[in-house]
Parts: structure tokens; C-alpha cells; sequence
């Protein structure tokens, strides 16, 4: 399965109008491999970015079941210390992990995403995205007040 993702990854690159498509069964030909297969450190890396990929072509086609499992698998490859190794990735697959469980209605996850990059956010900025969903879980458990305050808290650290 690895090499026929593999070969289809870079099939798409000479098939530019059919590469979205080439690239979404390249990622299901590598994750089944991913599931029973050993990688190294490197393969793992690539395979994650490669899952990234796939899920925003999901997401662009509002496929979220597809989405959430090209992000669960790459959150999967990624190393144990991938926050400080691959800071952009871990935060942009956490951010993407929150939003699908958001559409899913999934509480329980999307806390988890928030909590991880909130724990791991190097600034602001970095935390505007997981903040605003904590803000939404709040408001859907109908904690208004604590909503409201957290939002407050957010302007003063923006300096509003």
C-alpha cells in the first residue's frame, strides 16, 4: 500500500487538473499501510504533511468524515516532541482537529485540541483560533458568564 500511495503521489504531480484526486487515494493506499506498517522517522514526517494535505482537499469539499480521519492519522505520525520539532504542523493540525470535532458536535475532542494548543501556543496569535473555540464550547454548555469573561480576557491580552 506505501508504494502505490507513493506512486500515485507522484503520478499526480504530472496530472495537475486530476492531482486532488490522485493525491485523496495516495493518502488512503498510505494510511492503510500506516496502520500495520513500521515507519522511520522520516517516512512518518512525510506521511503526516501528506495527511495535512489531504485533509484541506476534504474540508474545501466539505468531505469531514475524510477530514477527520486524514487528521487523526497525522496527529498519529507525529512524533512525541513534535510541538517544539514541527511547532507550524502540530498547531495547524490541532486548529483543523478542533474545528471538524466543532462541526461533529464532538465537546470532548474539540476541549482536548484546545487544551493541547493552548498548552503549546508560543503567542497570541497562535491561541486566537483555540480560544474561540473554548468560547464556543462554553457558550454550547451554557456557560454564558464564563464565556463572556473569557472573551473579555482575550481583548485585554490583545490590548482592546
Amino acid at each position: 500500500h506505501k508504494t502505490i500511495g507513493e506512486n500515485l503521489i507522484r503520478a499526480g504531480e504530472h496530472f495537475p487538473a486530476e492531482s486532488t484526486a490522485i493525491h485523496q487515494i495516495a493518502i488512503c493506499q498510505i494510511n492503510k499501510f500506516c496502520k500495520h506498517g513500521h515507519l522511520d522517522k522520516q517516512n512518518r514526517l512525510q506521511f503526516a504533511f501528506h495527511n495535512a494535505t489531504a485533509a484541506k482537499y476534504a474540508l474545501t469539499s466539505c468531505n469531514f468524515e475524510e477530514a477527520r480521519l486524514s487528521i487523526d492519522m497525522a496527529i498519529e505520525l507525529l512524533e512525541d516532541h513534535h510541538w517544539e520539532t514541527h511547532y507550524s504542523l502540530s498547531l495547524e493540525l490541532f486548529e483543523m482537529s478542533a474545528s471538524v470535532s466543532c462541526i461533529h458536535g464532538d465537546i470532548t475532542k474539540i476541549s482536548s485540541c484546545v487544551d493541547e494548543i493552548l498548552t503549546h501556543a508560543k503567542s497570541i496569535d497562535d491561541s486566537l483560533k483555540a480560544s474561540s473555540f473554548l468560547v464556543k464550547v462554553l457558550a454550547a454548555s451554557s456557560k454564558f458568564q464564563e464565556a463572556i469573561t473569557k472573551c473579555l480576557v482575550i481583548l485585554e491580552n490583545l490590548g482592546e
